[in-house]
């Protein structure tokens, strides 16, 4: 069985030894609890908005690729891998000759020397980033920089797809950034503005705060969404509310934020921001104007549209998997197996 061009890794490949252990550790479970599989974890380990995107949009393009492979006899010569415990282990494997070309990014590290400079490894030939502006952001890292190449992650259009539900005078308030005085002095704006505020509770580096059916209900009410985030290298929960076709009011200061303790200049609260997907303000008080222009030119929005031509899974999994079999190409360890997709 010939190898895939690419293997997507986000869990380390377990030795034989390893393997037959958690098996018969299964058998034992379902034997003394039927019904236990044995198994736990999630479909998709590692960042999980990042994994899926990747795994769907590739599977959907029908690129030859395979995703955590069992054994490292599976492992193809080119292994992209952004999670931080497969992306140890794959550095090794390239060390002793198992792998030709390493990708990782874009949710390893914010910092270039955060995790130990784990990004700053020189088996890394390809780093993905979510946006431009990340790019700039390593300059004072240029080798980092120069291996770094944009590529955004897509999402579900068909999980965030509006229904034909009746729309109210509300706004979807995605509080991420400041306090919770802060988020009320917004919200009072968005009242005066003609809308009641439906908050949803988010972090930088957080997950599980809400779940991804809330806020997908609380879009399909909203006429508009208002966004709060001192920073986004990308900005999937924004994606997901154009994808519900919601325009996006952005608070974008562009200016002093904080990952982790480590304050630093952002560039950007929305990246990928378009006019057919919203507008933004640098401060709070320009705000109840944004919101006031947004309503006053719903109809010149199409959100939904823009997604569906710029980021669903295909389309982003097509251009990474694109760009990491031309850099690899470029660097002459393409290989030999597998194709472009369809």
């Amino acid at each position: 069985m010939s190898r895939p061009a690419l293997t997507v890794l986000t869990t380390p490949v377990l030795s034989e030894a390893r393997r037959a252990y958690i098996q018969l550790r299964g058998i034992g479970r379902r034997l003394l609890k039927p019904g236990t599989s044995g198994k736990s974890g999630s479909r998709y380990p590692g960042h999980y908005a990042v994994t899926r995107s990747v795994v769907e949009g590739l599977q959907q393009i029908g690129a030859d690729f395979n995703f955590n492979p069992v054994s490292r006899s599976q492992l193809a010569r080119i292994v992209y891998a952004p999670a931080n415990e497969a992306l140890r282990q794959a550095a090794t494997l390239k060390q002793r000759g198992a792998i030709d070309f390493l990708v990782a990014g874009p949710v390893n590290a914010f910092f270039a020397d955060e995790c130990d400079g784990i990004m700053q490894r020189s088996e890394i030939d390809l780093a993905i980033v979510a946006s431009e502006w990340m790019i700039d952001f390593y300059c004072d890292s240029p080798g980092l920089a120069r291996k770094s190449r944009a590529v955004p992650c897509g999402v579900d259009v068909e999980f965030w797809k509006p229904t034909d539900i009746r729309k109210e005078r509300a706004a979807v308030v995605y509080w991420k950034s400041g306090d919770e005085g802060f988020c009320e002095h917004v919200e009072a704006i968005v009242r005066r503005s003609g809308l009641e505020p439906l908050r949803v509770r988010s972090r930088h580096g957080e997950h599980g705060i809400f779940r991804p059916e809330q806020l997908r209900a609380q879009l399909d009410r909203a006429v508009l969404s208002v966004f709060l985030s001192t920073f986004e290298s990308q900005g999937i929960a924004l994606a997901e509310a154009w994808s519900m076709n919601v325009p996006t009011v952005v608070w974008d200061p562009q200016g002093d934020a904080e990952w982790r303790g480590r304050r630093f200049t952002s560039a950007s609260s929305a990246p990928y921001l378009t006019p057919a997907t919203g507008v933004a303000s640098r401060d709070v008080t320009g705000l109840e104007n944004a919101i006031a222009q947004a309503l006053a030119t719903l109809d010149t929005f199409h959100p939904r549209e823009w997604v569906l031509e710029n980021m669903t899974d295909a389309i982003c999994s097509r251009k990474l998997y694109e760009v990491i079999m031309a850099e690899a190409a470029g660097a002459g360890q393409a290989g030999k197996a597998g194709g472009g997709g369809r």
